[in-house]
């Protein structure tokens, strides 16, 4: 219960912050709906690569995908923008050409490298995963195969301060949101 109000109140701080600078983006709608990544999500995912997207934001397939098992990728489309100009976006997943609608979130979503898991404590057996981001808080999901089926899952991730202060990052609890049977 501490760490939620902690995070909630650096959730503030951090808008308050934002506000207080004044900070706008010049872009228009049609150019935010066909954007699916923010400077500071690539600055605070670590991602340096850049992806090839479409308009809806959807990924190619993934470098975790293995002959044998499921074609998976991300589509994030853009919705509209809510309170500060937050992006929302419906993050979907696609199997072998199958689009599953998992979400509507309020983050900028990128889709995670392979070789970023391990420090963002995404599970090895993970096929694939993405991040999304906004203004000090967001949201993680991957997706894992378990037999037959195709596991997705979530957990929300954020930045806090500690009770003297000090810098300090809050990870929730990994939570199943769906389960998609493989078509035999």
């Amino acid at each position: 219960m501490l760490n939620k109000i902690k995070f909630l109140a650096s959730l503030v701080i951090i808008t308050a912050i934002v506000i207080a600078c004044g900070k706008s983006d010049k872009t228009t709608t049609s150019e935010k709906e066909k954007t699916t990544t923010t400077q500071d999500n690539k600055q605070e995912t670590g991602n340096s690569t850049t992806q090839k997207k479409d308009e809806t934001g959807s990924t190619g397939k993934t470098e975790n995908t293995k002959p044998g098992k499921p074609e998976l990728k991300w589509e994030f489309k853009r919705v509209g923008t809510g309170e500060y100009d937050t992006p929302i976006n419906d993050v979907n997943i696609i199997v072998n050409g199958k689009k599953h609608f998992i979400a509507k979130e309020y983050y900028s979503f990128s889709e995670m490298p392979v070789n970023d898991y391990k420090s963002y404590e995404i599970p090895a057996d993970a096929i694939i995963a993405t991040r999304g981001w906004w203004a000090g808080a967001g949201i993680d999901y991957w997706a894992i195969q378990k037999g037959t089926e195709i596991i997705v899952m979530k957990r929300e991730i954020g930045e806090t301060t500690t009770e003297d202060g000090e810098p300090g990052d809050f990870t929730g609890k990994p939570e199943k949101v769906t389960s998609i049977k493989l078509d035999q």
